[in-house]
């Protein structure tokens, strides 16, 4: 959960920046950069904001102080707003212990069985300690070409400097 002394309610717009750090595929918008135990964060004047509450709060509806932001959708790092509800921390508690196991990513590719295609590694978390990941390679090989490419465009704009 986020610290209460963040107004997420107070934030009118997301900056132009904020998109190029969304992969939006045809079910989630799935944030690309900065993640702490699978949260996306994105800073405002300087402070380090969630990303779900962040789309919540200026594309859907505002937060109200005594209930957490859920998941519908069971990904982490997701921020489409149509994916988000408001819920009381024990319904989100009962919701997540009432979770199937999944067995293909976001996007559909397999993450069991013969034609999984899986990266399984043991990541921090804040919370207990390590934590097993299991992350798709299909995917993850998707994103990391996106983000070549748009490092690449970004050095083709930069100059030289005159005295160098």
């Amino acid at each position: 959960m986020a610290r209460a002394s963040l107004d997420y309610n107070s934030i009118d717009a997301l900056p132009d920046n904020f998109w190029n750090k969304v992969n939006k595929t045809d079910t989630c918008w799935l944030w690309t950069a900065k993640m702490d135990d699978g949260y996306g964060r994105f800073a405002i004047a300087g402070k380090m904001y969630l990303v779900h509450r962040l789309t919540m709060a200026v594309l859907k509806e505002k937060l109200d102080p005594n209930m957490v932001v859920d998941h519908i959708c069971g990904t982490r790092n997701c921020c489409n707003p149509d994916h988000l509800r408001q819920v009381t921390v024990r319904k989100n508690t009962i919701g997540k212990k009432k979770q199937k196991d999944h067995t293909t990513c976001v996007n559909g590719h397999p993450l069991v069985g013969p034609d999984a295609l899986v990266l399984i590694s043991i990541r921090k978390s804040r919370h207990n300690g390590k934590v097993r990941s299991v992350t798709c390679k299909v995917c993850n090989s998707t994103k990391n070409v996106k983000y070549i490419e748009q490092k690449s465009q970004l050095a083709d704009t930069i100059t030289q400097c005159d005295n160098g």
